[in-house]
């Protein structure tokens, strides 16, 4: 107590070399007994230390400061915060489930902290002063105090004279550098010789308030009511002060708050109106017309920080875009929820390319002259992983914008690092849930080297499909990132976090040293100190991507996706100087091979991205990295070239897409932003690991999905009868080889697998025709076949016609088709996000040719069409509100009156 009594004497000796302070009302302090709570206005950030000494000696009860994370953790004044007992308020600028936590759990720290006799100083606006009035706005901080302690004092501060100094937001409407300011400071008080400064008049006016007077029953008239009491004689004209008697400025120019500049030409007036409706919901009234504007700040709507915050993070899980601040304009949601504010790093910074990555040349398509070409050096993946790492360690491996680029020599060290960790688990299955990054190749990896069983946790469908996916592997431990779990907000129930944060803590410096020289003195070691792994055994657990039923997990053994490797080199041809773009995340079967197993095991460099839908972060990372290789569904596709506005592209020469039909606006943005790459479309299943066909670069047919690539057998045939059908006819696709899993795991239902000529085929459920060259047309999925007169209706060739006319955008897919059969015959509806009636709907079938049994029941106006977390249209989620529909119809028919 002495000392903090000391520390604050001298604080007020130093201000006296600069600020000539005048106090009136400490009369009413000194009478006062209880916990007090001092409530300043906040022109700059040298106001706080002038308020506390001057008003040290007068309170009884010390008072503790709360004090912004920003300000509490600089280095040189992290020790006096604790000299002051000074409370961290955490930084709400980032969005985070833990930061909304930590906020609430400060509250309730204060309210204890006054119940026990404390007292505090807190600033009701929460921020500096940006403007020549005080801000409070809708923060709830002081308001919930002080309606949580009856028994507490309220004490108002109205400072000063302050607006104008250096340490406030008047010279140039933003936050000055705090550290910069400091050093500033230190150097004009020098040059006045420490006792020859101008001195600033500061005038603090204190006055204990009357409960009474304090409206606690409403948050916007408590705060109201301090906004009148902190200008009372404003608007403040910022005054200077010359901070030299003989040189430096003599007038000071002031900035106002610079706007931020919402462009909302281009953003869907759909999603507005959604936006606006969500703003709604948190307001409980509705948005009048002058506050419709991109311009209006949350906080003149009564959204405090943590409101903004909740509310940001529900767009971001409603509409699936990532950004790391919280925004504070109406306009800044709209551009949240149409994909328009970057997420990350990338596409915030210029991006500096680390040297070891070797930006070659790539040359065009088909012209591979070096004889060089990416292999497979071993028969399981861990093998195959050590070789490659070993045989060239110098070689840019794989990289991100956040971890730069690992050689393999040092992603083969951070591997067996982590691999000693996670040999101490107790369990063969092992849960992985990360993004697209650097660290999910080390964890991968890893895994294999400890010899576990990775479960590749898909996070988009939610805790219950995650609970699922635990509970079908016996997975205890799920290996991830506390950010990504922050961010996510996600438990899982029936397992625990290994956070990746945590392990890192756990690597001495000397332990990565002496694996790092083993990499120069004994390579071969790596190698025989490898688990024992049999090609037949499970690599990986994935999971079905359930848009038609239940997940269900799919073990892929080593020899399933090492022979799918093969086969996909064997189609994209690639060169040593090829580089690959890899952003699907890991749990996705096209990301696992196509972004992790395949460069890493081929030698191939790649570069992560976490986040598939930031597309401009993904344009200025192909731009800047300059890979010449994608792996990517049309979606996302889309999204990339559609936000790409100069030559980023002009680097890629292969792009490689799946998962869905890649539209021709798709195409011709492609020809246009990307001219010498070529889009080969593939097919795929997880089962199958995933490539079962692809177009091939000799011979590439647009508009098919190629034909099966090289270790993969297939056959079409009649759905029912499982008779091979004629050429050209449409059949079901069966397929065999190596590349094929053995069967799901933990699984009860019907086998996936018929048996053909003597042989076990996989049952794909696709329909596909094939032409002359044995490539293959998707002709949709037989689970979305109805059977209605004895004739089959194809729900994806209803939908066709749709989907022509109201192409997928980068909003996502404005169409969809679902059906059942019901008992009096079926009921097929067309989903749709866009105004469309039955009559004009039923024009688009006669248009393409659509009659008869092909026909539409109803049409359904939704606000948008559901899709998963790979990107393909969620139809479970429309096979029930068929069924929803279908329901209410008979709950109408049933209480017609008879």
């Amino acid at each position: 107590m002495a000392l903090e009594k000391s520390f604050w004497f001298v604080v007020r000796m130093i201000l006296r070399l600069r600020y000539r302070v005048r106090v009136d009302g400490l009369e009413q302090l000194r009478a006062l007994e209880g916990p007090v709570l001092v409530l300043p206005n906040h022109p700059c950030y040298i106001d706080p230390p002038t308020v506390l000494s001057h008003l040290y000696r007068t309170v009884k009860v010390p008072l503790r400061p709360l004090v912004y994370s920003g300000t509490y953790r600089v280095p040189f004044l992290l020790p006096l915060m604790k000299l002051v007992r000074a409370f961290e308020v955490p930084d709400l600028s980032a969005q985070s489930q833990s930061a909304v936590v930590q906020a609430q759990q400060l509250i309730d720290t204060v309210v204890e902290g006054i119940d026990q006799g404390n007292s505090f100083i807190i600033y009701p606006s929460g921020r500096l002063q940006r403007t020549n009035r005080e801000k409070i706005g809708s923060n709830r901080l002081v308001h919930e105090v002080v309606s949580r302690c009856p028994s507490v004092t309220v004490v108002l501060v109205r400072t000063r004279g302050l607006w104008g100094s250096l340490w406030g937001c008047a010279r140039t409407g933003q936050p000055p550098d705090l550290t910069y300011n400091v050093f500033e400071a230190l150097g004009w008080l020098l040059a006045g010789l420490f006792f020859f400064l101008p001195r600033r008049n500061v005038h603090l006016h204190v006055e204990a308030i009357s409960r009474e007077d304090l409206p606690t029953d409403s948050r916007e008239a408590f705060n109201r009511k301090l906004e009148e009491w902190f200008n009372a004689d404003a608007p403040e004209l910022p005054i200077f002060v010359r901070y030299n008697y003989l040189f430096g400025p003599v007038k000071g120019v002031y900035q106002p708050p610079a706007m931020t500049d919402i462009e909302t030409t281009t953003i869907d007036e759909k999603i507005i109106g959604q936006v606006n409706e969500l703003v709604a919901s948190f307001l409980k009234r509705d948005l009048i017309d002058n506050e419709q504007v991109a311009g209006t700040r949350l906080e003149d709507l009564g959204l405090d920080s943590l409101d903004r915050m909740e509310l940001a993070l529900r767009i971001e899980q409603q509409f699936g875009f990532q950004s790391d601040d919280v925004v504070e304009t109406l306009g800044g949601l709209w551009s949240l929820a149409d994909g328009k504010l970057a997420a990350g790093s990338a596409a915030k910074e210029t991006l500096a390319v680390p040297k070891n990555w070797a930006s070659s040349v790539t040359p065009m398509v088909g012209q591979n002259d070096s004889g060089k070409s990416p292999w497979l050096l071993d028969e399981t993946v861990a093998a195959a992983f050590v070789q490659r790492m070993i045989e060239s360690p110098e070689a840019a491996a794989t990289g991100d914008p956040m971890s730069g680029v690992l050689s393999r020599r040092r992603l083969l060290v951070a591997a067996t690092l982590m691999a000693r960790r996670f040999e101490k688990i107790p369990h063969q299955h092992v849960g992985v849930m990360l993004p697209a990054s650097v660290a999910a190749d080390i964890v991968f990896y890893a895994m294999h080297l400890a010899g576990k069983t990775p479960v590749m946790m898909n996070w988009t469908t939610g805790p219950s499909g995650l609970a699922h996916g635990i509970e079908m592997t016996a997975v205890r431990q799920v290996v991830t990132s506390s950010r990504l779990v922050d961010r996510l907000g996600i438990t899982i129930e029936g397992a625990d976090y290994i956070f990746l944060e945590d392990v890192k803590k756990s690597i001495k410096k000397t332990e990565a040293m002496g694996l790092m020289a083993r990499t120069y003195l004994r390579p071969s070691s790596f190698l025989r100190n490898m688990p024992k792994q049999n090609e037949r055994d499970p690599a990986v657990f994935l999971f079905t991507s359930g848009s038609e039923s239940a997940p269900k997990t799919v073990p892929l053994t080593h020899l399933n996706l090492l022979t799918n490797i093969h086969d996909s080199l064997a189609v994209l041809q690639p060169d040593e100087s090829d580089s690959l773009l890899g952003f699907l995340p890991p749990f996705h079967s096209f990301g696992l091979t196509g972004n992790v197993l395949l460069p890493q095991l081929s030698g191939i460099r790649s570069i992560r991205y976490a986040d598939p839908t930031d597309a401009p972060g993904l344009v200025r990372l192909i731009g800047a990295y300059k890979p010449s290789m994608l792996f990517t569904t049309p979606t996302f596709l889309g999204y990339i070239l559609a936000n790409c506005s100069g030559d980023e592209m002009q680097s890629l020469r292969k792009i490689i897409t799946g998962a869905e039909a890649c539209p021709e606006t798709t195409h011709e943005l492609c020809a246009d932003k990307a001219p010498e790459a070529i889009i080969l479309e593939g097919y795929g299943i997880t089962e199958c690991s995933p490539v079962v066909a692809a177009n091939r670069i000799e011979k590439n047919k647009h508009g098919s999905i190629g034909k099966p690539v090289e270790h993969v057998e297939a056959k079409i045939v009649h759905h029912e009868t499982l008779e091979q059908v004629q050429d050209g006819e449409t059949g079901m696709l069966l397929v065999r080889g190596d590349s094929i899993f053995d069967g799901y795991h933990s699984y009860e239902g019907p086998s996936p697998f018929v048996e053909v000529e003597d042989q076990q085929w996989y049952r794909t459920g696709d329909l596909v025709s094939a032409d002359e060259d044995g490539y293959l047309q998707f002709r949709g999925r037989l689970k979305r076949f109805l059977k209605a007169g004895g004739e089959m209706i194809s729900l994806p060739a209803l939908e066709k016609p749709f989907q022509k006319k109201f192409p997928a955008d980068e909003n996502g897919p404005h169409v969809a088709v679902e059906g059942i059969e019901t008992a009096a015959g079926r009921m097929i509806v067309l989903f749709t996000t866009v105004d469309i009636s039955m009559r004009e709907a039923s024009e688009v079938l006669l248009e393409a040719g659509l009659r008869g049994v092909m026909r539409l029941d109803a049409v359904e106006r939704i606000e948008t069409i559901p899709v998963l977390g790979t990107g393909k249209t969620d139809y479970k989620s429309l096979r029930l509100q068929v069924e929803a529909l279908v329901e209410k119809g008979m709950e109408r028919q049933s209480t017609k009156p008879v």
